[in-house]
């Protein structure tokens, strides 16, 4: 039994057995979500994984607690425009979620502020009017004028977003689900193993019903991996702060003339802790290293110490944790389809990148209506 898990019984009606393979943020709030949708309820939810949130020392296989995590939006870029609209779509239906839940759950840890993007050589979609990115699709969204920007930023632009600590918000949601998994009558099972293939989940669970693949990297039916799949290589660093700072209420984001990206997430606190926040970051794509690099913390303090001095604790920062985590991206974007194959139908949700926590809901949301599809199919093929 996992820690904090409930695996009680509750006896249901209900007739089908749904398998999530991944318990990351994506896994997880399929499960939220489905739970809370009428007529979708199974008699059992089996969330198949290697790693659980809660777990000690994190693994770096298990990329979801090593997140920021905050909402940042981006216009969408003429070659990838397709893909960034379908993201971009998950972040709004999201973005309203997190609205509802951060009200209703303040254990959440969701916290709503403001963010704000400065840029030193701004790409032209970074205009304040592209598609994604403009004053009717995010809230208090402003062109920062040239008086206001630090030195040597073109362009800056302000907007109202949220962050999160990634941690315990997984851990919320575990706890959700558990709980509405009792209240609702419906069998909660977890199980640690890793899977050779998607299809072991047929020899695991003979009764399952569809599969919703939350493997981050894609794992296949047949045992592949999505080859448009590949992990981008992320360290930050986690600060204790503890005197007051403008990061309690805000966000930033600096993308330096060399392309590099600097930004600081508040952790919002728990249990009467103070307040940490990330500091990063690298992107790494194809570099598996999962061992911190001093040279790569040493370039992030180096920019940070003239970007954000306010971070600083008597001329050095004061470093908690050094954070490398692998973000599962795909060439493309996101893949969110249904898979009609033997043994039987997946649902695949992978490939989000560093977009899990802000993509998360609205990910869960397309999973369902494709669910809710599926049962309609098979429902007129009965009559």
């Amino acid at each position: 039994m996992l820690p904090g898990i409930s695996t009680e019984v509750v006896a249901g009606s209900k007739m089908a057995d749904l398998v999530i393979a991944g318990s990351g943020v994506i896994g997880l709030s399929v499960a939220f979500e489905l739970l809370q949708s009428p007529g979708l309820q199974p008699a059992r939810i089996h969330i198949i994984a290697q790693h659980f949130p809660g777990e000690e020392p994190i693994s770096h296989e298990f990329t979801s607690p090593w997140a920021g995590a905050h909402f940042r939006p981006f216009p969408h870029r003429p070659e990838s425009f397709g893909a960034d609209r379908r993201e971009s779509g998950y972040t709004r239906v999201t973005y309203k979620r997190m609205k509802t839940i951060a009200a209703e759950h303040p254990e959440s840890t969701i916290e709503f502020m403001k963010g704000a993007d400065y840029l030193e050589q701004p790409p032209s979609e970074y205009d304040g009017m592209s598609p994604g990115y403009n004053k009717d699709s995010l809230e208090n969204f402003r062109e920062i004028p040239k008086g206001e920007l630090p030195p040597n930023v073109k362009s800056g632009f302000e907007y109202t977003t949220y962050c999160l600590n990634a941690p315990e918000y997984l851990g919320f949601l575990q706890r959700q689900v558990t709980a509405l998994c009792k209240a609702k009558g419906v069998e909660l099972c977890f199980k640690r193993m890793t899977l050779r293939s998607l299809a072991q989940v047929y020899e695991v669970v003979p009764s399952c019903d569809v599969i919703f693949n939350c493997t981050g990297l894609g794992l296949q039916l047949d045992g592949s991996y999505d080859p448009s799949c590949f992990a981008i290589r992320g360290q930050t660093l986690l600060l204790d702060v503890p005197h007051k700072t403008k990061f309690a209420a805000a966000t930033v984001t600096h993308q330096g003339r060399d392309g590099n990206w600097t930004f600081v997430i508040k952790r919002p606190p728990v249990g009467g802790k103070p307040a940490q926040y990330i500091l990063g970051g690298t992107k790494q794509p194809g570099d598996n290293c999962v061992t911190p690099r001093d040279m790569d913390s040493h370039a992030i303090m180096e920019r940070a110490r003239a970007l954000y001095p306010e971070l600083l604790c008597e001329s050095e920062f004061s470093v908690a944790r050094v954070n490398v985590g692998f973000r599962p991206a795909r060439n493309g974007g996101s893949r969110v389809e249904l898979e009609s194959a033997s043994p039987g139908p997946v649902i695949h949700a992978y490939g989000l990148g560093g977009m899990g926590y802000e993509t998360s809901l609205g990910v869960a949301e397309h999973c369902l209506r494709i669910y809710r599809g599926l049962k309609c199919q098979r429902s007129k093929a009965k009559l």
